[in-house]
């Protein structure tokens, strides 16, 4: 891992000038779910991410499949580290647990990662995947652990 991560430069700017919106080019995944930044606040370790997931995210119920929905869970937790870590660091998911609270319907939808407490060699972090504009409605939850890397040793 001696690259630098365009996604966490696209971060590091959005955290100095909200102004600019991360376009994730080098990242499929993300901009298939439709992903924004709406606001990142990297000193107390939190993110808060929009999507708007593609109808290939869509089971045969009319809900969103569950990869995708922990999918964006876990694109919050490890932005949230990128967007703290100094660019010759990086990260990688480790562990994660998911909590599906009820099903969630095609739509908008906001996730909030938080950074519970980062060393150096690991972070741990916690999200809620909620519909836009009702944070009271989660549909899922999830924790994990990353690691962290240093990109200059090629780890």
């Amino acid at each position: 891992m001696s690259e630098i991560n365009p996604d966490q430069v696209d971060l590091h700017r959005f955290a100095a000038d909200p102004g600019h919106q991360p376009g994730f080019e080098r990242n499929p995944m993300a901009r298939a779910l439709g992903t924004r930044v709406l606001a990142i606040d990297a000193q107390a370790g939190t993110i808060r991410l929009a999507f708007a997931p593609e109808g290939i995210f869509v089971q045969g119920t009319g809900v969103l499949q569950g990869g995708a929905v922990s999918a964006m869970l876990d694109y919050s937790m490890a932005f949230v580290v990128l967007a703290q870590l100094p660019l010759e660091l990086g990260c990688t998911t480790a562990s994660m647990s998911v909590s599906y609270l009820r099903a969630a319907p095609r739509g908008a939808y906001e996730a909030v990662g938080e950074i519970e407490r980062r060393g150096r060699r690991l972070a741990f972090t916690r999200s809620s995947l909620y519909p836009a504009g009702a944070p009271d409605r989660v549909v899922a939850t999830a924790t994990s652990t990353l690691a962290i890397l240093d990109k200059a040793a090629g780890a």
